[in-house]
């Protein structure tokens, strides 16, 4: 199977339910499962593209098509929670169950790209469990990661078809998974990152929170552009955020500041934030950090504040101050006075 040919195919397919114009923000756990499965593909050492709320939540395609729809649901799965019609809102009207969802865009893919593999993933929070009610033949169902709903007893797949407008599913395409812990989902996958770079490249001191700052980033680009990640990106951001292990710390330079600054919470904790995404291409964060360093140059300056208060009263930076408070513009002059000496 050529990626880039089947990609393209998958971009070109007409979405018929609107994404939330604020879905990605709202829903970082499902941020959280495509990274974590993308690094799953890297450990398989599989050539991969990601493709982010097109046709379904996410798609990944490697040898097959993954069809991945993430679902932030508070009690554990159950036959009636895969049927039951969804509530109406302003971009899905349709009514349709989770299993209808899922059904109907496989049926889509499997249209449009016939001759690949194609399967479709549900993705739940590590915490719910799937029920008994599923099946009574799987011993110690509550405790299975990965459930194929081929396993499903007889009698869930006919309530199943009986409750949804279809007459029969491949059930053997069709998955459900109990992935990462919601309310620790970048924690856990940050640490798969660590784990699975340490696994492939050897140990390595990895920046996984610029990582996984830098491929949420992305992800927001990609799915504004309608485009792909890839695994030659992905690599590309390993080496990147690998490198970092010389990188200054907020210890290293935190004499620079005053006394208040020097105690101050807010700075303490947006020097490794902001520095991480001074690592990300076109972050605007790093045009404004580019910006400042190009106009100042440090023999002429007495200290930072110097350059704080030229900010502040300067026209020319006048967006900056517009977007960033005053801790972030200092932060990023503390970044930029500590490169040039080092």
């Amino acid at each position: 199977m050529i990626l880039n040919s089947v990609t393209k195919q998958l971009l070109a397919i007409v979405d018929e339910e609107k994404g939330g114009e604020n879905a990605l923000d709202g829903f970082e756990f499902q941020i959280s499962s495509a990274i974590y499965l993308i690094f799953n593909e890297l450990k398989d050492k599989k050539d991969f593209a990601l493709i982010y709320e097109k046709i379904e939540d996410f798609i990944i395609v490697s040898d097959k098509i993954h069809l991945y729809q993430a679902k932030s649901v508070s009690n554990n799965i159950t036959p009636k929670l895969l049927y039951k019609p969804s509530r109406i809102t302003k971009n899905d009207s349709t009514g349709l169950s989770i299993i209808e969802k899922m059904y109907i865009n496989y049926n889509k893919v499997k249209k449009e790209i016939g001759e690949s593999k194609v399967e479709c993933h549900l993705l739940v929070c590590e915490t719910n469990e799937f029920s008994k009610k599923l099946s009574k033949d799987l011993k110690d169902i509550k405790n299975l990661k990965l459930l194929c709903f081929q396993e499903l007893s007889e009698g869930v797949k006919q309530e199943i078809i009986n409750a949804t407008v279809f007459d029969n599913y491949e059930w053997a395409r069709i998955y459900a998974a109990r992935l990462i812990p919601k309310s620790r989902h970048e924690e856990v996958t940050r640490i798969f990152i660590e784990d699975t770079i340490n696994e492939i490249f050897g140990d390595n001191k990895i920046n996984s929170t610029a990582l996984y700052n830098a491929l949420t980033y992305e992800i927001r680009r990609i799915r504004k552009n309608k485009s792909e990640l890839t695994n030659t990106f992905l690599t590309q951001e390993i080496h990147k955020y690998t490198s970092l292990e010389n990188d200054v710390s907020f210890s290293d330079c935190a004499h620079l500041l005053n006394d208040k600054d020097r105690r101050s919470i807010q700075i303490s904790l947006m020097f490794s934030e902001i520095n991480s995404f001074l690592q990300i291409t076109n972050h605007p964060l790093l045009k404004d950090y580019q910006k400042i360093s190009e106009y100042f140059n440090l023999k002429s300056m007495d200290d930072l504040y110097e350059i704080f208060d030229k900010i502040k009263n300067n026209d020319y930076f006048k967006d900056i101050c517009i977007r960033l408070n005053d801790h972030e513009i200092k932060v990023l002059i503390l970044l930029f006075v500590v490169k040039e000496i080092v």
